[in-house]
């Protein structure tokens, strides 16, 4: 997750690059059978197959009116309102040119063995599986609250970890945060007896649209459940050392939080303090269970879909440099701290 002005940075670089690579191309393919058929251009098919293609691809794009607007204007290619896509090594600039023209991933060794090996890309290999850490059930076993207190989803659900899945992001498919959020509704619902709704609805299918797609379903999560009090968008961070990546608590690996809160920087948010108070609140109480397992809060100029709630927050839970296990293990104490602020605010003890 970064902020939008890389995302715009490196998109408006990789839109330029790939009509630049494009126009080449069809340049070069031109002055080849021009050079080779100096009589081509006069040939009355020539400009009947012309026609026919100029045709067809006005009927193509007439249907979609994003595609006519990122043809005229190439940086909507890129932009998602709130930008994900962080700074690039000259080695990954390189094999994103290269996959840029031959349509493979070359930073994923599965992408190039799909484009070897066409069948495998149709099979759809499932996320390896966590042991999550067990949960000790009260005695007695805590009763659920009768209302939904909080309501979790993955903006970019494809996120993963590389230390469990071997690659920083399963595209299209549930990655290790869907596994994380999962752990936070078990522990709050099992252990503490907090009603919690969550979605695994895949948001980031289009990753230019995720934040879209996300606002789609945390809408649909608080008009089903009108009464929540807190709305958690789970992530995870990158462009870390493995060093930066480990926090020991209890002589155990734990993956590091991060608060993000947007901002009226950009756009109107007159209310977005409300969510930074929260934000402030809950990792206070974090730190003060845990010393150091909360790094903070991040304002960033986006919105990232907090607008929607008072107390919305986007959590990072690791980096890439992590396993899931130990972002599961985090997510646990995060939940032990929200469970005691939700108490305090219901008056209730969890």
């Amino acid at each position: 997750m970064y902020p939008a002005p890389a995302c715009r940075q490196r998109g408006m670089f990789l839109a330029a690059r790939r009509q630049f690579i494009a126009v080449v191309t069809v340049f070069l393919i031109l002055f080849f059978f021009i050079k080779v058929f100096p009589q081509l251009p006069a040939c009355p098919a020539f400009f009947q197959a012309f026609n026919t293609a100029s045709k067809w691809t006005e009927e193509l794009y007439q249907w979609d009116a994003m595609k006519i607007m990122k043809m005229g204007m190439p940086v909507l290619n890129r932009i998602d309102f709130e930008g994900d896509i962080g700074e690039l090594t000259a080695w990954q600039i390189i094999l994103d040119g290269v996959g840029a023209v031959s349509r493979v991933n070359l930073s994923n060794p599965a992408g190039v063995l799909h484009s070897e090996i066409q069948f495998l890309a149709r099979l759809e290999i499932p996320a390896e599986k966590v042991t999550a850490l067990p949960v000790q059930p009260l005695e007695p076993a805590a009763v659920l609250s009768e209302d939904c207190l909080v309501a979790i989803y993955n903006t970019h659900t494809g996120e993963t970890y590389s230390l469990t899945d071997g690659v920083d992001r399963l595209d299209g498919r549930k990655g290790g945060v869907v596994t994380v959020a999962a752990a936070l509704q078990e522990e709050l619902e099992s252990k503490y007896g907090i009603k919690t709704v969550r979605s695994e609805r895949i948001n980031d299918a289009d990753y230019n649209l995720s934040y879209l797609e996300a606002e789609k379903t945390a809408r649909e999560l608080l008009a089903a459940n009108p009464k929540t009090t807190v709305v958690l968008d789970i992530h995870r961070d990158a462009n870390k050392t493995r060093e930066q990546s480990i926090i020991k608590i209890n002589g155990q690996n734990v993956a590091p939080l991060l608060f993000i809160v947007g901002s009226d920087a950009r756009r109107p948010f007159p209310n977005w303090q409300q969510n930074h108070a929260f934000a402030q609140e809950l990792s206070n109480e974090i730190n003060g269970m845990y010393p150091g397992l909360s790094l903070g809060i991040r304002v960033y100029d986006g919105i990232y879909n907090q607008s929607l709630h008072p107390h919305a927050l986007l959590v990072e839970v690791g980096t890439t440099k992590n396993s899931t296990e130990e972002a599961v293990r985090s997510i646990r104490l995060l939940a032990s701290a929200l469970a005691g602020i939700l108490g305090q605010q219901t008056g209730s003890q969890p």
